[in-house]
């Protein structure tokens, strides 16, 4: 006696929710390859800011409790030479871009400049690092006077009686340096900036320079930041500042909240004293 085998192939509504199942299982699988590339990428962030911090303490002990200034036009002698020298980097009068102070004190410092989730085109200066920016509100103001002489070096001293009015704070000077942004991920309307700004500044800035002056909430909402202490923190709230309701939309957006933002609403996370 003999007996059949019925081999039956895929019905139409079993081939469909084979297909279903199939791109749910994608779905999942690609949000988890999203979220562990996401955690590299912020991991690597945080360590970037975490030398940068370490290497403007150094450069603080080393010069008298002074941190790096954030930029000087080139002034030698009072002779105008055409110079740009910024925290991350020189641009002399002819292009040539030098090690600006933070390289003295930083291992690979072109990748550890360079904010892993920022990809877009430098904003100032043809500046060949992007994404991450200075607290220059309080901490390390910009001037256009001399701050020393350079002479031969780019290890300048601090003369604070040419700050021209800004505020730059020496290390004695910061009491709450655990709580205080030193460095952080910049972002505004179009793209990066290299100066932090708080929404309420002790210096005489324009407002919009302020606006200009947020932080990027680019992982998954999140922003980094260092303080000066050298711990990192991750801040998901990007507040708008203080006086957002009182000032024109032309300065205000400038910002681009809520995907850009301040790290308070007063300049509680920016002014260590």
């Amino acid at each position: 006696m003999s007996s059949r085998r019925h081999i039956h192939g895929f019905t139409l509504i079993e081939l469909m929710v084979t297909i279903v199942i199939v791109a749910v299982l994608m779905g999942l699988l690609i949000a988890a390859v999203d979220r562990v590339g996401d955690r590299s990428l912020s991991a690597k962030c945080m360590n970037n800011l975490r030398i940068m911090a370490r290497a403007a303490m150094l450069h603080a002990i080393e010069h008298k409790g002074d941190f790096p200034p954030a930029l000087l036009y080139g002034l030698d002698d009072d002779a105008n030479t055409g110079d740009v020298r910024a925290w991350d980097y020189w641009k002399t009068s002819d292009g040539t871009i030098r090690p600006g102070l933070l390289w003295t004190y930083t291992d690979l410092p072109g990748e550890v400049l360079q904010c892993p989730v920022y990809s877009g085109p430098s904003n100032w200066e043809d500046d060949p690092f992007t994404g991450y920016n200075y607290n220059t509100a309080f901490i390390a103001a910009e001037s256009r006077q001399p701050w020393g002489l350079p002479g031969d070096s780019e290890d300048f001293l601090i003369e604070k009686d040419n700050l021209d009015g800004l505020t730059s704070l020496s290390l004695a000077e910061c009491r709450r340096t655990g709580t205080t942004a030193l460095f952080g991920i910049g972002a505004w309307r179009n793209g990066a900036n290299k100066f932090m700004r708080s929404p309420v500044n002790a210096s005489p800035q324009d407002m919009g320079m302020a606006y200009a002056g947020t932080q990027g909430f680019h992982h998954q909402g999140t922003t980094h930041f260092a303080c000066i202490d050298g711990h990192v923190e991750v801040s998901k709230t990007p507040h708008r500042g203080a006086n957002f309701d009182a000032l024109p939309e032309s300065l205000t957006s400038l910002m681009n909240w809520p995907s850009n933002g301040f790290l308070s609403e007063n300049a509680s996370r920016y002014d260590p004293r």
